[in-house]
């Protein structure tokens, strides 16, 4: 693969942000062995890569340390910083992936991409299609540097982008950052209103490519399976690798464990199957997640924490449901699970971001 893969990490000492990325980089070697995966790292991350934290460095190509003269400057802040400078600190083509995802296939194809710039729909789907609750978070974040969101419609994600080595490219990001730095200075420190920003400022160059590399697990998209990269962010995601134990073991402990490293390259097995792919799946597919999830708990239960807690739901809900799961009575915990958060999505649905992918 020629393209490279350039990961972005900043990490407070107390926080779990290189487990993350470590899970993130450690999915993407084993499945793209000859890549030239680049690790972006501030200052203060760099003197944290030690010990087990060290780990990380096992499975890339090229660390770059960017230094901050200012040593107030919060991890978002530098975090957000370097990734909307990526393309003027990085030669060649290469896919930005944030660091809170999986990768659960090759990436070869990227290389045949002929756009100068890609990226995926903000939770695959057009601004027209927008719940209400999500059309309205987008909008706000939105106005506040003076981008429409309406009048956008193709809004993207800036969890994974494409991004090859033009004269255009590097332009879209000079902007990028420079919208970037003056939302930041009336409080808007996420870099994703910028980006659409600066797209507008450019003509709207950048392109869409498949889905599948930047999968949005809040979405509930019925693709997860056949993904090249799972966004498994903190909101309404399903899987237990990003819980604050799993993380915390692996601060601990690494990612030596054989269980964990299949889980890793797994990912589909730690978490419940949506309501969507159970109503549309067969029983031949039911009965393959089942088996899936009972040794993924099992394993859980072995080596990370003595109960399954890593989905929300209330104290005794939670706990029939991990009964059950520990007397291997799968189905009927997944029945519960899932009626559980459809009333939870419909009882919380002018909060919720409740869209549900129909690609």
């Amino acid at each position: 693969m020629k393209t490279k893969l350039v990961y972005v990490l900043t990490c407070a000492p107390g926080a779990t942000y290189i487990e993350q990325a470590l899970m993130a980089v450690f999915s993407a070697r084993h499945w793209n062995p000859d890549a030239h995966i680049v690790l972006m790292v501030d200052d203060k991350t760099d003197v944290l890569l030690t010990g087990k934290r060290a780990e990380i460095l096992d499975y890339i190509s090229e660390k770059i340390v960017v230094p901050f003269e200012d040593d107030s400057l919060t991890p978002m802040y530098r975090s957000r910083w370097i990734k909307t400078q990526v393309r003027q600190l990085i030669e060649d083509d290469f896919l930005f992936v944030d660091s809170d995802t999986i990768c659960q296939r090759p990436l070869n194809d990227i290389d045949t991409f002929d756009c100068e710039i890609g990226a995926v729909l903000e939770s695959h789907l057009p601004v027209s299609e927008f719940c209400d609750a999500l059309h309205r978070s987008a909008q706000n974040v939105n106005e506040k540097i003076g981008v429409d969101i309406d009048a956008e419609q193709l809004y993207f994600s800036s969890g994974v982008l494409y991004v090859k080595d033009t004269e255009m490219t590097h332009k879209l990001y000079e902007l990028w950052h420079r919208f970037w730095e003056e939302g930041n200075e009336i409080g808007l420190k996420i870099d994703q209103p910028s980006l659409a920003k600066a797209n507008r400022e450019m003509g709207h160059v950048i392109q869409q490519v498949p889905d599948t590399y930047n999968c949005i697990l809040f979405t509930r998209p019925p693709f997860v399976r056949e993904a090249h990269i799972l966004h498994i962010a903190a909101y309404q995601n399903p899987s237990f690798l990003f819980t604050d134990k799993v993380l915390n073991y692996v601060k601990e402990n690494g990612i030596g464990n054989e269980w964990l490293q299949q889980m890793i390259l797994n990912p589909c097995a730690t978490m419940m199957p949506f309501d969507y792919n159970l109503k549309h799946s067969t029983f031949r597919q039911r009965r393959k997640w089942y088996k899936e999830l009972s040794e993924a708990w099992k394993g859980y239960g072995k080596y990370i924490d003595e109960k399954y807690d890593a989905f929300p739901m209330c104290s005794r809900s939670r706990n029939i449901v991990i009964y059950l799961l520990i007397h291997k009575s799968i189905e009927l915990a997944l029945f519960i699970r899932v009626f559980w958060q459809r009333l939870h999505v419909m009882h919380k649905k002018s909060v919720l971001k409740a869209n549900t992918c129909a690609k």
